[in-house]
């Protein structure tokens, strides 16, 4: 998602910290130059001091309701998130198996094909609109490397758990519970809520065991999605048709989403929660014309 909307007092503590960079200086702070320059003077005479307060405060004032500062932020905030997804993108690769490394360099190097196939069919230059169809499929290989990261951290947390163990476990402790005599009420209530963590594991890995199945579903289904585009890309001759196909797959990301959506909790507890806006991971080839 993109980054929100800078605050007021957001704007007003960028404007204070801002170094306009001149020729031959550098970025330098006008703003706290003058503000010490004012403190000196008032020394001599109290007046300067209201004056430099009076002048800091109109300038924070009016950069906080500049349109053109606010671009300024929001694209300073931009660049910021496109440097945080990059950093995102190394730090999951790394965290992957070997097979899982292989199977998302697969999937760009397919996007990448169509990619290739589609600009051959389009001599005149590549339109906005184009440039739209590779961020649906940035967005969908970004897509494809959280729910692997995802997929091998549930597969790690599993296997740390032996749900056979674990379920006789539970049924030995049902039997003790109603076994126990009357007058036991203290370690009744003990082995009660034993009983009580021990289930609720067992509940979550069963849980967990349902996300598995469906996270490694979803991943094979956008492998087998983009195979086919990359194959039908190679017998294209008609970039609108291509185009449309393109879109077609990118159009998975929805449904994908959706489902990420709907397990944001379980996935940030998983430690792979994501608010930064999705990378540039294709390769571009600069838009020329109108779509």
């Amino acid at each position: 998602m993109a980054p929100r909307e800078p605050t007021f007092w957001e704007l007003v503590l960028e404007a204070f910290h801002r170094k306009p960079a001149l020729k031959g200086l550098g970025p330098v702070p006008w703003n706290k130059v003058a503000l010490v320059a004012t403190a000196i003077l008032g020394l001599g005479n109290p007046g300067f001091w209201l004056l430099g307060i009076a002048g800091e405060l109109a300038y924070l004032y009016l950069s906080a309701n500049s349109p053109r500062f606010r671009n300024l932020v929001r694209a300073k905030r931009l660049e910021s998130g496109r440097v945080t997804t990059e950093q995102q993108v190394e730090t999951w690769l790394a965290e992957l198996s070997p097979d899982g490394r292989r199977r998302f360099e697969a999937l760009t190097a397919n996007c990448r094909e169509v990619q290739k196939v589609y600009e051959t069919l389009r001599p005149g230059g590549l339109s906005v609109i184009d440039e739209q169809r590779w961020r649906g499929l940035d967005q969908l290989l970004w897509l494809f490397l959280r729910l692997s990261v995802s997929l091998e951290l549930l597969e790690r947390q599993m296997g740390s758990v032996d749900p056979r163990g674990l379920q006789v476990e539970v049924e030995a402790l049902r039997a003790e519970v109603a076994a126990l005599a009357a007058g036991s009420e203290a370690l009744r209530r003990s082995k009660q809520s034993l009983l009580e963590l021990k289930e609720r594991r067992l509940e979550n890995f069963g849980r967990a065991g349902e996300a598995r199945q469906i996270l490694a579903s979803e991943l094979q289904r956008v492998e087998q999605q983009v195979e086919l585009l990359r194959e039908e890309a190679a017998m294209s001759r008609n970039a609108e048709s291509l185009s449309a196909r393109i879109d077609s797959v990118a159009g998975t990301l929805s449904e994908n989403d959706s489902w990420m959506r709907q397990h944001e909790e379980f996935l940030t507890d998983l430690g792979v929660e994501s608010s930064v806006a999705p990378p540039q991971i294709l390769g571009r080839t600069e838009a020329e014309g109108a779509p």
